[in-house]
């Protein structure tokens, strides 16, 4: 009897020893602190699918899938397409994260070009877009999700970017050492918070992004402040140093002004460089290629 309830009590004390850890490694996975965002760089082995969608004489493009952090009690499954080098080994990757409503399948051009360069690139739907679908909520719910302590979904964004590049670097043939990001619009504003926290990453190509400028004056109290503050690119861009920023930008981009662009590129620091173009809008632009190849060699010292 009195064995019995020794084993009794060593089980317990094995069981609650088991619960305490999983739930401090489970706090330290997220957090906001000093108004930044913080995701854990040991996320685990992703588990993914990957299928051979369609091939040519350049690369072929895979579908993927992988579950990322749930949004309250939705699953969230993350779709995109693969560009792998045909015949390649050992070759840098890219993430490639949309402009707001951009699927995929419509940056074809972008991630077809990044491929013929030699480099494999994984282009993502965004939580709420395409295949990937979901919740996606505007800054006032998002807000409201994290006042009530949960993780909101601009948080839960971020992450995806860097599921994504915990993907590609368990690809075959993908330089594990040499992953870089790149993003149009609200998707460079991820690619460079990303980049920030995880610096495994060798830098970010930002196309069409700003940060938002918030100060003090900017949110109505504390905790608002500490919200924004956390999805602004300007406080994580010159976090990325010693790693490289590169942005992209067109002089007459209607939707995030030039000025703008301007102002959260310098608050980045060495190596960096800003290109603007003419003759384009907002987003992304064949005429941007040959600026886009010689930063992408720039990016992985090509």
């Amino acid at each position: 009897m009195h064995k019995k309830r020794v084993l009794i009590v060593i089980f317990l004390i094995l069981l609650f020893t088991i619960l305490f850890f999983k739930i401090f490694l489970a706090e330290k996975q997220y957090k906001v602190e000093n108004n930044s965002l913080y995701y854990s760089l040991n996320r685990g082995v992703p588990e993914y699918s990957m299928d051979l969608y369609e091939k040519n004489e350049s690369y072929n493009i895979y579908k993927i899938s992988f579950y990322s952090r749930d949004f309250l009690n939705q699953k969230t499954r993350i779709y995109g397409l693969f560009y792998m080098p045909i015949n390649k080994t050992n070759v840098p990757g890219m993430i490639f994260l949309p402009a707001g409503a951009g699927t995929k399948e419509s940056r074809d051009e972008i991630s077809s070009f990044i491929a013929k360069q030699g480099y494999g690139v994984l282009t993502i739907d965004q939580r709420g877009i395409g295949e990937t679908g979901g919740t996606y909520l505007n800054f006032n719910e998002d807000y409201n999700i994290f006042l009530k302590g949960n993780e909101p979904i601009q948080h839960l964004s971020v992450y995806d970017a860097l599921r994504t590049f915990d993907v590609l670097r368990s690809m075959k043939n993908i330089d594990k050492e040499n992953i870089g990001i790149s993003g149009e619009s609200m998707g460079a504003r991820y690619a460079i918070i990303a980049a920030a926290i995880d610096k495994r990453l060798k830098g970010v190509i930002a196309i069409s992004a700003s940060g938002f400028h918030i100060t003090r004056n900017s949110a109505s109290d504390l905790k608002q402040f500490s919200y924004l503050t956390s999805i602004d690119p300007d406080n994580y861009i010159s976090k990325i140093s010693s790693n490289k920023v590169f942005m992209i930008h067109c002089v007459n981009d209607s939707v995030i002004l030039l000025k703008d662009a301007q102002d959260t590129f310098n608050l980045a620091q060495e190596p960096k460089k800003l290109t603007i173009f003419e003759n384009c809008n907002h987003g992304y632009s064949s005429n941007m290629n040959n600026e886009l190849k010689e930063d992408l060699s720039a990016l992985f010292d090509k």
